[in-house]
């Protein structure tokens, strides 16, 4: 029996540590996705952890809807209406409908660049204006994905203010009294308890407006991407808003599905409950606007509620137009003051004229990586076409290669050091190690993600992982490149800089592209690549590096990596680091 029983734990134990925690292609909204059992048999438990009782067993290919999500635990609804938990890496997450958030962000400056990722390298797709809307798709801690105008990229979060879930009804003329937080400081931690030791969900900057749920002592409660969260309430503002929301518009026209399943609600918020579902294609009569909105008539009379950024709309709305008549056609917006019109689709050829930002030209056709447009008086010329936003569905935007050209489906995991009941170095002023390391991960999973690359983070959050596991995912996983992120730690405060380090051959063109790039990118003190018997690199057959991105025993240095502006430098270092890499193999 004690050996039957040594077997089964000893199963479980590799089963966990050859399986991915994290995987950027497999998470989605807990509302609008399903966990399908990839394990011969799981075991579903009454909460979310290994210490909570069984309540029953599902086999492998067996589909649930996820109802909730709480760390690395799904909550999902079994086919007797009961509720359990499971492991969210022995399950395959997908995506029905990702509608991710009803919130909306407001443009604080004009012409801020819409970019195809998290980083000033990504190409420009667009543009939005001071005092315009777009709808927030996620956000991390320095840029913003948004859609605007069925064009969906990112922009940096510093130029945009909002964020919080909007309260809507589907009448669009209600009256509501709720209390709302304007936060009053830049980079303010969002904690999920409140204490200053609590783990930080995310940051907050000026400007920015969330619901107040409660206070308690020194803290205010808020809610926080769907989630209760807490900060400090020295820096933000409450007020009591009572306001009349009359934003519903009529918009009398039809519309095309463009989401691969689309939810049709009986409110505009996505905590209306679910009426229908449409799919890619499908046409709609859209009835009338409000906010990001869209009430639909659907085929058997009924009305219902959509999102607006998963309608391509047909016909234009009835309320007049302020834009060029060209937008109504295949045309392209200018995003740069001074843009080259020229004779032919080559740089080489002649300028026949410049144009400005906001301009737009209607596109005659396109010529490999050109478009030729109409100038005036049945003149044309050619204009580049990864420097022009696209405006209308039928001609395709051109994207020039960059270096994600090197990144795009390689396999890259992401290890942020430590985590859970390890906390890792503590600075001279209390940094947690672990807190940072997650920070970098993630702003770095996005840009790498934005490239087109595979990537899987050990953790994403603050749970414990064992060194083995780290390395079997890496294994598992068939990784091209595995990187650990952590930040050091010494006796002597005046040791600065940044390090990498590496075990095996196939490890050091991996480190030392990194180390070239990070020191570039952050202008830290360069300590070079050196050899380091760690265990994630030790015992890893994949080509994987160690990186020590600054002290946290220096005082000064613990101040820069903590700031915002470090965590997207050295992400930019690691993001180009990995393309220089893979660019020279």
């Amino acid at each position: 029996m004690l050996q039957h029983l040594v077997k089964i734990v000893l199963c479980f134990t590799l089963l966990i540590a050859i399986t991915p925690l994290y995987d950027s292609n497999n998470v989605a909204s807990a509302a609008e996705s399903t966990a399908t059992i990839n394990t011969q048999i799981l075991n579903v438990r009454g909460g979310p952890g290994l210490s909570y009782k069984v309540i029953k067993q599902v086999k492998m290919g067996e589909k649930f809807s996820i109802i909730e999500t709480k760390g690395d635990w799904y909550k999902v609804k079994l086919s007797n209406s009961q509720d359990g938990w499971v492991a969210s890496w022995l399950v395959k997450a997908n995506t029905v409908s990702k509608q991710a958030t009803s919130s909306s962000v407001t443009s604080t400056a004009n012409g801020l660049r819409i970019r195809t990722g998290p980083g000033t390298s990504f190409q420009v797709v667009g543009s939005i204006d001071k005092g315009q809307q777009a709808a927030l798709i996620e956000k991390n801690e320095n840029w913003t994905k948004i859609n605007y105008k069925n064009t969906q990229g990112w922009v940096s979060s510093q130029y945009i203010t909002g964020g919080a879930t909007s309260s809507s009804s589907p009448s669009g003329n209600t009256s509501t009294s709720t209390k709302t937080g304007k936060i009053t400081a830049n980079s303010l931690n969002v904690r999920s308890q409140a204490s200053q030791t609590a783990s930080v969900l995310g940051k907050l900057n000026t400007g920015d407006t969330v619901p107040v749920t409660n206070t308690t002592g020194n803290w205010v409660g808020i809610e926080y991407k769907n989630k209760k969260a807490f900060v400090h309430k020295d820096y933000i503002t409450i007020q009591t808003n009572n306001s009349s929301n009359q934003t519903t518009t009529s918009q009398k026209g039809t519309g095309v599905v463009t989401a691969s399943s689309l939810n049709v609600r009986n409110s505009n918020s996505l905590s209306g409950s679910i009426v229908a579902s449409l799919k890619k294609g499908n046409s709609v009569t859209i009835v009338s606007e409000s906010n990001d909105w869209l009430e639909i008539q659907l085929s058997n009379g009924n009305k219902g509620w959509v999102a607006s950024w998963y309608i391509e709309r047909k016909v234009s709305p009835t309320t007049p137009s302020t834009g060029s008549s060209t937008e109504q056609g295949n045309s392209v917006k200018i995003l740069s003051n001074g843009t080259n019109i020229r004779s032919g689709a080559s740089t080489t050829t002649n300028v026949i004229a410049r144009a400005n930002e906001g301009d737009t030209y209607k596109i005659v056709s396109t010529e490999g990586d050109w478009y030729k447009i109409e100038i005036s008086n049945g003149k044309t010329g050619y204009i580049a076409g990864w420097i022009v936003q696209v405006l209308g569905g039928n001609v395709q935007a051109i994207q020039k290669p960059g270096v994600n050209q090197y990144l795009k489906n390689k396999t890259i995991i992401l290890d942020p050091g430590h985590g859970g009941r390890d906390s890792g170095a503590v600075g001279s002023r209390g940094t947690l190690e672990k807190n940072l390391t997650l920070r970098t991960a993630k702003l770095v999973h996005d840009k790498l993600s934005a490239a087109g690359a595979n990537v899987i983070l050990s953790r994403s959050s603050d749970t414990y992982v064992s060194l083995a596991s780290r390395v079997s995912i890496s294994h598992y996983r068939n990784a091209d490149a595995f990187v650990s992120i952590h930040f050091d730690s010494i006796n002597d405060s005046s040791v600065r800089g940044i390090t990498s380090y590496y075990y095996k051959n196939i490890d050091l063109p991996v480190a030392t592209a990194l180390q070239t790039e990070l020191i570039k990118y952050t202008g830290l003190k360069d300590r070079g690549h050196r050899s380091g018997n760690y265990q994630v690199l030790r015992s890893n057959r994949q080509p994987s590096v160690l990186l020590e991105l600054g002290f946290l025993s220096n005082v000064s240095e613990e101040l820069t990596v903590n700031s915002s502006s470090y965590q997207e430098n050295v992400s930019n270092g690691i993001y180009y680091g990995l393309a220089q890499y893979f660019k020279s193999k």
